[in-house]
């Protein structure tokens, strides 16, 4: 199998096959904290092999490099159905809502599939007026 996108963006959506990814983002800068950030969506598409069609366990996590979370893990499965051909695609659009952020931070979003880490991409919180290195 192959991550072909892993995002974190304003808006997801799999309409029939296709994939929609509207403002992908690796950074969140807020004014002061404790702040909200009000809708966060992950987008992932992933191609499978023919001889991997099935059911795969899926999670996601946002996590730092100590191991706190952002938010609680997501644990899942998806079912992947070949349409013809040698490989077939799967979409992930999910929304997080009011996410919770307390500080500034590094971060990392983690698919893992099947028990292992296949795809990560970062998320750096700032804060307002400060420069990035002291972050």
């Amino acid at each position: 199998m192959n991550v072909e996108i892993l995002a974190l963006c304003d808006f997801a959506q799999d309409a029939m096959g296709k994939l929609h990814i509207t403002g992908a983002f690796d950074a969140i800068t807020v004014r002061d904290f404790p702040s909200v950030h009000p809708l966060m969506c992950v987008a992932a598409r992933i191609r499978f092999q023919i001889y991997e069609l099935g059911s795969h366990a899926i999670k996601l996590e946002l996590a730092d490099g100590s191991g706190g979370r952002l938010a609680p893990a997501l644990d899942g499965s998806m079912n992947v159905d070949g349409i013809g051909g040698d490989s077939a695609c799967a979409n992930l659009a999910l929304n997080i809502v009011n996410l919770r952020i307390d500080r500034v931070g590094s971060w990392r979003l983690v698919l893992s599939i099947d028990g292992q880490e296949r795809a990560s991409v970062p998320l750096y919180i700032r804060k307002a007026g400060a420069s990035p290195s002291s972050a």
